[in-house]
């Protein structure tokens, strides 16, 4: 009980500071800046500009009932975390702007200034982003509707995130400029290179080992949870003595943090081994040729 304590309290700490890193981004550089890179934030940033109103009070509006629909629609996995991911981000953001400025950083009138904007800027939110996600937090948003049409629909989230932040960018490009479309561009590249590198690790995939007395549980979660396949390895205990089935699975690093979460509610018992893979090739990963 104390462990889980310790856990949850790093978890909250981290994601903390996380949302701190992201809402200096936001708040220092893309507000600044003009940007419009896709989601909550950028929409925010055109109400701002347009009707005077706070960016992170305009963030709140529009995630919270986003985040009821996410709760009816799939459950507790929209719970503790995401709720302070989303309040304490608007309360930074806001912050930030009131007590520094979105002018006494960098002037980003002066043309050569500019860049820093979408890199700076990009960096700092894919920072702040990749902590929060890594320890298992989220800052709502259009993410959110995107796993609701996915749902639906079965379209791909990668589409479903894409229409969704090109439709804000559009939308900014009508609001600020062509010019600064493109820099937004090169802000949402950034902030998802720097989130996939944080989130994701250096190595791309894991090889995964799991020993447990709940066999049949933890196959469920790798074929229907995970959506992965895997193998099944006749193994014994040099202690025990008895035969055991060893499940081998190839995930990518995304998935390793929900296939732990779910192991650990099926069998906290269970013996698992995490290894770098240096290369994968076949269905679900590079192709053989």
């Amino acid at each position: 009980m104390k462990r889980k304590a310790k856990t949850l309290i790093i978890d909250y700490f981290v994601i903390n500071l996380g949302l701190i890193i992201a809402a200096i981004g936001i708040s220092l550089f893309i507000v600044p800046a003009k940007i419009v890179s896709g989601g909550v934030t950028g929409i925010a940033t055109i109400l701002f500009y347009t009707f005077n109103l706070s960016v992170g009070t305009s963030m709140l509006l529009i995630n919270i009932p986003l985040f009821l629909v996410g709760v009816k629609t799939f459950g507790k996995e929209y719970g503790a975390k995401t709720l302070f991911g989303i309040i304490m981000l608007s309360f930074y953001i806001d912050l930030f702007i009131k007590f520094v400025g979105i002018d006494n950083v960098i002037d980003f009138t002066k043309g050569s200034n500019f860049l820093l904007a979408p890199l700076f800027g990009g960096i700092l939110l894919g920072i702040g982003l990749g902590l929060v996600l890594k320890f298992g937090g989220s800052t709502g948003g259009t993410d959110i509707i995107a796993q609701i049409v996915n749902k639906i629909t079965k379209i791909p989230m990668g589409y479903c995130m894409m229409i969704n932040d090109t439709i804000i960018i559009v939308s900014g490009i009508a609001f600020f400029g062509i010019e600064k479309g493109l820099y937004a561009i090169i802000a949402m590249f950034t902030t998802n290179v720097v989130i996939n590198k944080i989130f994701e690790g250096a190595g791309y995939t894991k090889m995964v080992y799991i020993i447990s007395d709940e066999y049949e549980l933890i196959r469920n979660i790798i074929l229907k949870d995970i959506k992965k396949g895997g193998t099944a390895i006749s193994a014994k205990g040099l202690y025990t003595d008895k035969n055991k089935s060893m499940i081998m699975t190839v995930l990518k690093n995304k998935e390793i943090r929900d296939l732990q979460a779910l192991i650990k509610r099926a069998d906290p018992n269970a013996f698992v081994i995490i290894s770098e893979v240096h290369q994968v090739l076949g269905e679900g990963f590079k192709p053989l040729d």
